[in-house]
């Protein structure tokens, strides 16, 4: 009797794993085909003239600079930069790193 129990969950679960193989086939088919579709879609917009940017021209796409989106963090209002370090105590020959070896 055991043989026979073990034979059925073996069956349910080869029947769960098909479907779920089944459900996962189905939306790796839908996807591909979302993506076929935004590539035309893409292709569409670059040879169209009035979609600003699309055809590789973003100086003409209409809106802020992307950096102009971003304020400065510490809250100065001309966000130059300068209070930021970047390396300059690589520049000005300083390495904090090395000053304990």
């Amino acid at each position: 009797m055991s043989e026979h129990h073990d034979r059925r969950d073996h069956d349910a679960k080869a029947d769960e794993l098909e479907s779920e193989l089944d459900e996962m086939q189905e939306r790796s088919d839908k996807l591909g085909e979302e993506i076929d579709s935004a590539g035309e879609e893409w292709e569409r917009r670059k040879a169209d003239d009035r979609v600003p940017g699309a055809a590789g021209a973003p100086e003409q796409a209409d809106g802020p600079e992307p950096e102009a989106e971003y304020p400065n963090k510490r809250g100065g209002d001309d966000g130059d930069g300068d209070e930021l370090d970047f390396g300059k105590s690589l520049a000005e020959g300083g390495d904090e790193r090395d000053e304990g070896d």
